[in-house]
């Protein structure tokens, strides 16, 4: 019989914030083989914070985290390994160019700068021109399709985007969207922070809405489908959740 692989990521009762103080609390969420996980919420909801406290840039204050069936407390290392993470503009090392900040994260996973999943996205992405850029020279786009190529590299099994996708032009976005429906075909997980509905194009498995650093609501891939089959689709949805939590 065959073994079925451990979920991507599997996150229990996660509480994590600053300075002792909570900005998330009690979120459970798994991320299974095949997955695209939607975390959707305004500005300021805790999107950015989970994000960090999943990857292990935040230490938990409560809950335990298992990254390809790691327990990241126990092996940090290891468990990093199975995640690519596309980290913040401003975060870049601007002082670097992109090749070397490409070689950079293929040291740390072990990998080769070019080993990309599909091919080489360096030209899918329109990244070449700056390949030999500094960093520091780049727009908001162009750094955020380093960021991207950075994530993608070595093709980890879960591949984590916080608000990656809102800088880039119509054409690369609608490439990564391609890219990330492809990954998740073939059994990779995908986790996208987001707070722009333009940005959700591709099929979804859960539709998770922050609201103050808490679950407030969630949707499965059945009510998803659900709302782009209604009149006004799965804005209305989304928006009505908004509206309710603005009161």
């Amino acid at each position: 019989m065959a073994i079925e692989p451990p979920p991507h990521l599997a996150a229990s009762g996660i509480t994590a914030g600053y300075h002792g103080r909570a900005m998330i609390r009690d979120i459970d969420l798994v991320v299974q083989p095949g997955d695209l996980t939607v975390l959707l919420g305004a500005n300021g909801s805790g999107k950015s914070t989970l994000m960090r406290a999943l990857s292990g840039q935040l230490a938990l204050q409560a809950g335990t985290l298992r990254l390809g069936g790691i327990d990241l407390a126990i092996s940090p290392e290891a468990a990093k390994c199975r995640l690519g993470y596309a980290i913040d503009a401003p975060d870049l090392p601007t002082t670097l160019t992109g090749a070397q900040y490409l070689d950079l994260i293929a040291s740390i996973r072990r990998c080769n700068a070019r080993d990309f999943p599909g091919g080489n996205l360096i030209e899918t992405l329109h990244f070449t021109p700056w390949l030999h850029q500094t960093i520091a020279t780049y727009s908001l786009g162009t750094r955020m399709k380093l960021s991207i190529l950075g994530a993608l590299l070595g093709a980890p099994g879960l591949i984590m985007l916080d608000e990656s996708l809102n800088g880039l032009d119509p054409l690369i976005l609608a490439r990564t969207r391609r890219i990330l429906a492809i990954l998740c075909a073939a059994g990779h997980g995908v986790i996208l922070a987001t707070h722009m509905l333009g940005t959700i194009g591709v099929d979804c498995s859960e539709i998770i809405f922050l609201s103050g650093g808490t679950c407030a609501h969630r949707w499965t891939c059945a009510d998803i489908v659900t709302a782009r089959q209604s009149p006004g689709g799965l804005e209305t949805m989304v928006v009505n959740a908004l509206e309710s939590a603005a009161v």
